[in-house]
Formats: C-alpha cells, structure tokens, sequence
C-alpha cells in the first residue's frame, strides 16, 4: 500500500536564527522575516524621529527609546498578524499596486477573464422596439391536435414560435 505524504506544511516552516556566530547562540529562535522588519521599522522611526527632532529639537527628551522600540515592534506585530487574502502584506500591496499600475490607470474592461479591446467610452444606441403580434389567435385546446393552423410568420416577416437555430414545426413554415 502507498502512503502519501503532504510535505507542505514543513516546507512552510519559516527560518529561524539561533546561531549568530560559531561561539554564540540565542536560547531561543527568532523568525528571521519580523526580525528584519524590526530593523527596518526601527531604521525609519529613527529617521523620521530626527527629521523631527531637527524641527523641535526637545522632542522626544523623555520617550526616545520608547519611539525607537515601541513604535517598530508595534509595526512588526502588526504587519505579522495582517495577511489580506491569506498573502504575505507586501504581496498584497504588490498586487493591489500590479491591478492599478497594469489595469486599473490604462481603464482596461474585461468580460469572462478576457480584455475587451472593442469596447469604447461612448454611449450604446439601441434601436426602438417593434410590437411582434401573430396574425391568427388560435389556441391548441387538444394535445392530439396540430398546430399547422397557426401561423408562424407575423406580419413583419419575423418568425414567432420558432427559434433560429431549430427546424420549423410545421410543413407551411417558411
């Protein structure tokens, strides 16, 4: 008997640092990815703390530390947690800015998954609607009986009763 095995969830398993050098090892693992969005988080706080900081320059006196490392951790759980549409945050935003770069600026209209190349701004006309009335009135009362009686022509030359693709009913169909 075969057995089956779903690997997915193993390769799935983020990376993790433990070991930073040869001779010292963290005791626990860290993910690598929110590990990297701290830092980064941390290096644009820092940044934006000293674009302010040149502007007043006795901001932050008291609550520097907590803006360089509250603020990136907040942003680093919070981008850990957020998946929209069970993706990856900044696949997300890659994407949503993919569909507004690709589709959404050029104004591309799509019909069953296909671009519709054809289609245009400018408003549809339709043509005015016309009264389709049989000439006869008959009614089939019977199931036995036939419908020869009834005429399938109107008097527009458009055929009632009898669908395009299909054979006539009768033999006076035309």
């Amino acid at each position: 008997m075969r057995t089956i095995f779903n690997y997915r969830k193993a390769l799935r398993e983020p990376k993790k640092v433990q070991q930073l050098t040869a001779s010292y090892s963290l005791p626990i693992p860290f993910e690598l990815i929110p590990v990297i969005n701290f830092f980064i988080f941390m290096a644009m706080t820092f940044l934006v703390g000293q674009i302010i900081r040149m502007g007043f320059p006795h901001a932050f006196e008291r609550t520097f530390v907590m803006w360089l490392m509250g603020l990136p951790l907040a942003l680093t759980i919070l981008v850990t947690k957020i998946k929209p549409e069970g993706k990856n945050i900044y696949l997300y935003f890659l994407d949503v800015a993919k569909y507004y770069v690709q589709i959404k600026l050029p104004k591309k209209r799509f019909c069953n998954d296909r671009e519709v190349e054809w289609m245009s701004d400018s408003t549809i006309q339709f043509k005015s609607c016309v009264k389709v009335v049989a000439n006869k009135r008959e009614y089939i009362e019977n199931t036995n009986e036939n419908d020869e009686e009834q005429s399938t022509v109107n008097e527009n030359g458009r055929r009632v009763g009898v669908l395009p693709h299909q054979e006539s009913i009768h033999s006076h169909a035309k």
